[in-house]
Formats: C-alpha cells, sequence, structure tokens
C-alpha cells in the first residue's frame, strides 16, 4: 500500500477528506460493487479495473457498544430500475462488506470499514433498494451441535472447564457407561450419593465405565481443558470461525456446564456476567473481550475544537454498591441425599445450588444505594472473593455516561479517553459507545467515568 496507516489515520481524522465509500455485498451468484461516488480499480491493484456502480447513500452508520448491541444503518442503493432483478436473489446471510478511502486513491488504499452479513432486503420500492445489514456476531446465536443421547434423552451435555457435580447419562448397559461431556475430558470423578466410585475412564469419549449397580444418584465432577475465561473465549471463537482482536481476561478458574444446546452468545454472555466483563464483535467482525477497570490514564485526548458546539452531557449516574453477593461454584445437580462416607461440609455443600462470597461496603453520602447479587462461572472462593473486592472498588462511588458529538476522533471501544471541556475537565473516561458516520465525519461517544 502506499499510502501507510499513520497517514490513513490522517486523511480520517482531517473532517475536510473526501470519503468516498465502498460497498461489496456477496449474495449466492457472486458479489454486487457498489460506491457512494464513481470509482474504478487501477490496473495495478489487487482487484484491477474493478467498477463500482455509484448507486450507494451516502450513510451507512454503524454504533459498537461494549455491551455487545452492535448495529448498522441500512445498506441503501439508488435504483432506476435497473436493480429491479436484484430483488429476486438470494441476499440473506451473506456478506457485506465496506471500504473507506479516497477516490483519487488506488483500491488497494481503502481499508476495511466494517463487516457484517446482510439481512435481506428491507425496502424495494420506486427508486430505491435497501438491505438490512447485520453485524457478524448474528453468526454467535447459532446453537452448538453437540449430537444426542441414546433413547431420546436429549442433547449430549457440554461442559467446559472445571465443573462440579454434574448429572451423567447412560450410554449402554453391560458395562454400564456414561457420557458426561460432549467433549474430551481430562478428568471424570464419578459420585454415588456424593461418595467417589470406581470407574473406568474414557476421556477422549468424555465417559466413564462403572462396574455394578448404583445405590443413589449418579453425579460426576467434570475436569476440561478451557478452565480460563480466556481459554473459554479462544474456543467460542474457534468453534464459530472468529478472528479474535482483543482477549483481557483474568486467569480465574472457571466451569461451564450445559444440559439443553447452548450458543456462543450464551456462553460469552454467562462467562462474562460474574467476572465483571464485557464482549462485542467490533466493525471489521473480530472478536473483543475484557475486563471492565477503571481508567487511570487516558490513551487520546478529545479537544473542544473536536466536539460539535454544546454537544456535551451528562445522560446517566450510576449510584454505588452497598454490598456485592456473588455466586461461584455452581452444583449442578443438587442432592437431597448424601452418602454417609462424605464429610459434613462436602454434604451440605452437595444439597446447595451455589456458594456465595458477600461483601460490604460504606457508602453513607448514597441513601439508594444498591445491593447486587449476581451469578458467576468461578470455581474457587479465592477467585470470587478477588473479584467481589475489584468491583466493589469500582463502586465505590457514583459514576457517570457523558454523551458526546464529535468530529472523527480517532479514538476506538474501550479506549480510556480525556475530555477536554469544564464539564469533563481533569476526569478520565472509558469509550463505551461509537456511533460513527463514515462519510459525514461524524461521530457520537459515550463516556463512562
Amino acid at each position: 500500500m502506499s499510502v501507510s496507516d499513520a497517514q490513513y489515520e490522517e486523511w480520517l481524522a482531517d473532517i475536510d477528506s473526501v470519503r468516498v465509500l465502498l460497498a461489496e455485498l456477496d449474495y449466492s451468484g457472486g458479489t454486487a460493487y457498489v460506491a457512494t461516488a464513481p470509482f474504478i480499480s487501477t490496473p495495478n491493484d489487487s482487484d484491477p479495473n474493478r467498477v463500482y456502480d455509484d448507486i450507494l447513500e451516502e450513510a451507512v452508520d454503524a454504533t459498537t457498544r461494549i455491551d455487545g448491541l452492535v448495529s448498522f444503518g441500512e445498506v441503501g442503493l439508488i435504483n432506476d430500475g435497473e436493480l429491479n432483478p436484484w430483488i429476486d436473489r438470494a441476499w440473506n446471510g451473506w456478506p457485506i462488506r465496506l471500504y473507506l478511502g479516497d477516490p483519487t486513491w488506488s483500491r488497494d488504499d481503502f481499508r476495511l470499514w466494517a463487516r457484517g452479513v446482510n439481512g435481506g432486503i428491507s425496502t424495494a420500492q420506486i427508486g430505491r433498494l435497501a438491505f438490512r445489514m447485520l453485524d457478524t456476531s448474528a453468526g454467535l446465536d447459532v446453537e452448538i451441535d453437540t449430537g444426542d443421547l441414546p433413547n431420546e434423552n436429549g442433547p449430549i451435555p457440554l461442559a467446559l472447564g472445571s465443573v462440579y457435580n454434574a448429572p451423567a447419562f447412560l450410554l449402554q448397559p453391560a458395562p454400564y457407561e456414561f457420557k458426561a461431556s460432549f467433549l474430551p475430558v481430562l478428568e471424570l470423578t464419578p459420585k454415588d450419593n456424593g461418595n467417589p466410585i470406581p470407574h473406568t475412564d474414557n476421556l477422549s469419549n468424555g465417559s466413564f465405565e462403572i462396574p455394578s449397580g448404583l445405590v443413589g444418584t449418579l453425579t460426576v465432577d467434570i475436569e476440561e481443558q478451557n478452565n480460563t475465561p480466556a481459554l473459554v473465549a479462544q474456543w467460542v471463537a474457534n468453534e464459530y470461525g472468529v478472528v479474535i482482536d482483543t482477549i483481557d481476561l483474568p486467569d480465574y478458574t472457571v466451569g461451564l456446564y450445559y444440559k439443553n444446546r447452548v450458543s456462543g452468545r450464551k456462553i460469552l454472555d454467562d462467562l462474562c456476567e460474574g467476572i465483571g466483563a464485557y464482549w462485542y464483535i467490533n466493525r471489521v467482525g473480530e472478536m473483543v473481550i475484557r475486563q471492565q477497570t477503571v481508567p487511570t490514564e487516558a490513551s487520546a485526548v478529545i479537544l473542544g475544537d473536536d466536539i460539535a458546539q454544546d454537544q456535551v452531557r451528562l445522560t446517566e449516574t450510576q449510584s454505588p454498591w452497598r454490598d456485592y453477593s456473588l455466586q461461584y461454584k455452581q452444583n449442578h445437580n443438587t442432592l437431597t441425599t448424601v452418602a454417609d462416607t462424605v464429610n459434613d461440609t462436602e454434604a451440605e455443600r452437595l444439597k446447595r445450588q451455589w456458594q456465595e462470597d458477600r461483601q460490604r461496603q460504606s457508602v453513607d453520602d448514597y441513601p439508594l444505594a444498591e445491593s447486587v447479587t449476581r451469578p458467576s462461572v468461578l470455581q474457587s472462593q479465592a477467585d470470587a472473593a478477588t473479584e467481589v473486592a475489584r468491583v466493589l472498588s469500582i463502586r465505590s462511588v457514583r459514576r457517570d455516561i457523558w454523551s458526546i458529538e464529535t468530529f472523527t476522533p480517532q479514538v476506538n471501544e474501550g479506549d480510556a479517553v480525556t475530555v477536554e471541556v469544564d464539564l469533563m475537565a481533569g476526569k478520565v473516561g472509558r469509550v463505551i459507545s461509537i456511533a460513527r458516520s463514515p462519510t459525514r465525519g461524524e461521530t457520537s461517544l459515550e463516556v463512562w467515568i
């Protein structure tokens, strides 16, 4: 590329830059190439002499939030009648790619601005044809096919990491073989009414055999290799073919167990909920997953000249937390009867669904301070206590969300920023939402402080 990344960023920051948005819309029979202005790639481009028809409307906005609620505007096309045959094409589910650059550049100097999935035709009328553009996280809504247990007993369970006291399901009698997990595992500990019993492992199959009948309820502790937040996130990404941009998560021990079919989105949501983390698929289709922290040093500064006149406002205040209870080490099959050989502490644990770590703090200045309880996939008391103390320290003071209308600042979701206006001077915040309009040079930010 003749335009370096630094030059591209400088060009992007210039509100007087002339911008062209190229769109490539795949469908079952090929790809449609359109643009907001006439454009043809050069003979020396990797895709030479490619003609982009100038029928793309100006605004294809994108909003990316760290809570995963990513949205795109429509991909609207001007239709003078020539696009009428397009109505019958199969667009739904095929990729959409948007590239942004200067009309004088070669095609290879354009940069990928957004990647999404075609949600199908939203408008077909005289003069206009438009498509819904979905973010690529839609693919994570597809449930994982783990296969089925015999005798119509439902799907094979999915276990990730360290799982406590899960049910086991009969595969065959004589010898009695039981299935614990869809994935290969590192260790299985079958128990009869909580008492560990002799068994023969088939770890690669996630199953085990026992030599004789049972006295009570059969359950099993499972150790599977993806036992940290980062390993679980990477497993989900691999399962769905998602590229990772950033994984920044603590090294806690976790366990997730699903008896019914589950989607990648559900797994990531469950993972993040109890460790104060967030995930999203960014506008170019890559996964970002981080633990929420309070920024102390800014990586970017937004100056007053970067902000539209009077377009800074406080939109939400969040009360401190008076106390926080974090549930951990879920018992996936609580027992009413426990073997006499099990010690009292473990017997009591086998009868309860959760263990819990609860901590309090003084927030007397805030009579409406919250009491919060959340489940987690954490497995140890030490990790739970660490996480409770960490979150309470974040929630020991009021937190605010500010909305800012700016001109193409070079910041990304999750960045730590300072905003040099009187209302926010001296404060460091984190960008939690960005709404971009590539051709108009406008950006709306939400900053959490």
